[in-house]
C-alpha cells in the first residue's frame, strides 16, 4: 500500500487518479481548492477511509505552506502535482492567450499554478517523500510543453508554463538524487476533460489507466525525464 497526495483532485484528470487509486486499495490525500464544494470526491471519501480531502488554493503561497504544516510527519510515497490551470477549455479560451488577444494576468496566474506551485510543494513535502518508500514525484506536463513538438503556435501562457515545469522537473531530478527521489514530468495525452473537450482523443479513465501503468514502473533511472502516458520519451 502507498500514499499517495494528488493535487486537483476535485475534477477531471485528478479525481480519476483518486478514484482509481483508491479502489485498488491504496491511501491518498486529495486537495481542492474548495473542499465542500468537491461533492464527487466527497463521496468517493464517504465510501473509502483510505482517502482524506485536504483543502489547497494553488495560486496561493500560504495555502501550500499550510498544508506541509498539517502533514508534518506524514510520509508521502508519491506527490502527483496534477492541479493546473489553463483558463478556460481549449475550445472556449485559447483567444485568451494568444498572439492577437493576450491576457497577461491569466500568464501570471498560469505561471503561479503550474510552475510555482508545484516547485513549492515538492520543497515543503521534501521530508514527507524521504520518509515515504517509493520516494516520487510526478509532475503534471503537457505535450503542448515540448518544444521541439511546437508546430501550431497558440496557447502561449499554457504552453510556457508546461515548458518551465518541465526545467523544474529536471533541476529538481539533479538536486533530490542524492536522496533517492526519483522527479519525472508526464503528458497525459489529449484527454476528454473541462480542458481538452469532449473531442479529445482519451476517455479520462482510460488516460488514468495508461499513466498508472507508466508510473508502477518507474524509478531512479527514469529521473529527470519527460514521457507520455504510454512510456514514451517526449522531446523536451
Amino acid at each position: 500500500m502507498q500514499k499517495w497526495l494528488i493535487t486537483g483532485a476535485n475534477r477531471g484528470i485528478g479525481f480519476e487518479f483518486a478514484r482509481q487509486l483508491i479502489e485498488a486499495g491504496e491511501q491518498v490525500i486529495a486537495t481542492a481548492r474548495n473542499p465542500e464544494g468537491a461533492e464527487a470526491l466527497q463521496e468517493l471519501a464517504a465510501r473509502h477511509d483510505g482517502l482524506t480531502i485536504e483543502p489547497l488554493e494553488l495560486d496561493d503561497r500560504a495555502s501550500i505552506a499550510a498544508l506541509a504544516d498539517r502533514l508534518a510527519g506524514t510520509p508521502i510515497d508519491v506527490l502527483l502535482n496534477n492541479g493546473g490551470l489553463y483558463g478556460g477549455s481549449w475550445d472556449n479560451a485559447s483567444h485568451r492567450q494568444s498572439l492577437d488577444s493576450m491576457e497577461y494576468d491569466l500568464w501570471e496566474q498560469i505561471m503561479r499554478v503550474n510552475v510555482m506551485a508545484p516547485f513549492q510543494l515538492a520543497r515543503v513535502l521534501r521530508e514527507n517523500l524521504f520518509a515515504g518508500q517509493r520516494k516520487l514525484i510526478i509532475n503534471m506536463s503537457s505535450d503542448l510543453g515540448s518544444i521541439a513538438n511546437n508546430g501550431q503556435g497558440q496557447s502561449y501562457a499554457y504552453r510556457s508554463s508546461k515548458a518551465a515545469l518541465n526545467m523544474v522537473t529536471k533541476g529538481l531530478s539533479v538536486e533530490l538524487a542524492d536522496q533517492g527521489v526519483t522527479v519525472v514530468s508526464l503528458a497525459p495525452g489529449w484527454t476528454q476533460t473541462d480542458l481538452g473537450g469532449a473531442a479529445a482523443h482519451w476517455p479520462v479513465g482510460e488516460s488514468v489507466s495508461n499513466q498508472l501503468k507508466v508510473i508502477a514502473g518507474l524509478g531512479p533511472q527514469n529521473t529527470g525525464s519527460f514521457v507520455d502516458l504510454l512510456g514514451r520519451p517526449v522531446p523536451w
